[in-house]
């Protein structure tokens, strides 16, 4: 498998990749190229101007999409970019049916990240529909990190998301580091440990930090930040702090960064509020969210954000992980978190997805 500019032959190709995929997304019910489908004169615009991509497998053509150095709807965002610098903007995804979930989007990415690299620019950035599940999952798995919503020229609103290609932390990665574990779960000080194999990370009572930080942000990522400040100004160490939930769609993103109080009471409490709410609602979309923060004495810090895609179930299933999952069905697994193992489990989490995508920042 290979990626290349497209050649001239290529063109009734990639014109029949643009209208699978655009039949593709009418059968999810999505209205993403419905109302303004890529117009072949556009795609040979695009070749003109040496922006049109391929994706080989043997002589056939199984990919394409779209590289361009600005897009103007980027310039404005419902959110905030991670950096502001320069860019490469990926557009016109499709991939051939028979070669969907082999891989083929994982290289768009990485060609689209050597071509930021070969251009200078600071960040790759793709926007798609809110409902497009299956491109979100292999955004997030590919270390994009959800931004904020756009409105394109013909109004339609996207949500838009950015990996960052270069950045200060560069030579954070492979640097030998003393890390603190801004949490008591042993879990979560595993999952940083297999992520980190590099550095020294500690629990909290190993640092000698016993405090109960108060969280009072109203974003995950405001938490994780709280809660990494604390630990390395009370330490003096460089902290790695997770905050995560769960956010119903029909709920308007409830329970959210309330997630662990959402009832007052325990997880079981919790679980019974959320099936409560639900009562009667059909739509259980649902994901789950973690952001992650490493703070270091110096002052550096980056934070990432991952999340995981699923519903709702009508009651619990499985006796497996804590919290929520039993209540979570999960579109990766094709069951709930509580019936799943721990391995399957971490291998589509939220937390693992964040961890990957700061892993990522700091290369």
């Amino acid at each position: 498998m290979r990626t290349e500019l497209a050649r001239y032959d290529d063109l009734p190709a990639v014109d029949a990749l643009l209208s699978a995929g655009r039949a593709y997304l009418r059968e999810q019910g999505l209205d993403q190229w419905q109302n303004h489908p890529p117009a072949p004169q556009e795609t040979r615009a695009h070749f003109e101007r040496k922006e049109l991509f391929v994706v080989r497998e043997g002589g056939a053509v199984i990919g394409t999409f779209v590289l361009v150095h600005h897009e103007p709807a980027y310039d404005r965002i419902d959110g905030a970019w991670q950096q502001n610098g320069a860019y490469v903007a990926v557009h016109r995804v499709a991939v051939a049916p028979e070669f969907r979930r082999h891989g083929v989007a994982t290289a768009i990415f990485a060609a689209a990240c050597a071509v930021a690299r070969e251009s200078r620019a600071r960040a790759v950035r793709i926007d798609t529909h809110r409902d497009n599940r299956p491109m979100r999952t292999a955004l997030e798995r590919n270390g994009f990190v959800l931004c904020g919503m756009v409105v394109l020229s013909t109004g339609e609103t996207r949500v838009a998301y950015e990996k960052c290609i270069k950045g200060e932390q560069s030579a954070m990665k492979h640097t030998a580091m003393k890390v603190v574990a801004a949490t008591g779960n042993a879990h979560k000080l595993r999952e940083f440990r297999e992520i980190f194999p590099d550095w020294e990370i500690i629990s909290e009572k190993e640092a000698g930090f016993s405090e109960d930080v108060a969280e009072t942000g109203t974003t995950f990522a405001e938490n994780a930040l709280i809660k990494a400040r604390a630990v390395c100004r009370a330490t003096g160490l460089a902290a790695l702090a997770d905050d995560s939930g769960i956010s119903v769609d029909a709920l308007n993103g409830a329970p959210g960064v309330y997630s662990a109080r959402y009832s007052g009471g325990d997880d079981a409490d919790n679980r019974a509020l959320l099936l409560k709410n639900l009562t009667g609602v059909t739509d259980r979309r649902a994901h789950f969210t973690s952001a992650v923060a490493l703070v270091c004495p110096d002052g550096r810090e980056v934070t990432a954000e991952g999340r995981t895609y699923g519903s709702i179930l009508y009651e619990e299933r499985g006796n497996g992980g804590f919290g929520y999952d039993c209540l979570f069905y999960s579109d990766d697994l094709g069951k709930s978190f509580g019936e799943a193992t721990e391995e399957e489990k971490n291998s589509v989490s939220h937390r693992g997805r964040a961890l990957s995508a700061l892993l990522e920042k700091l290369a």
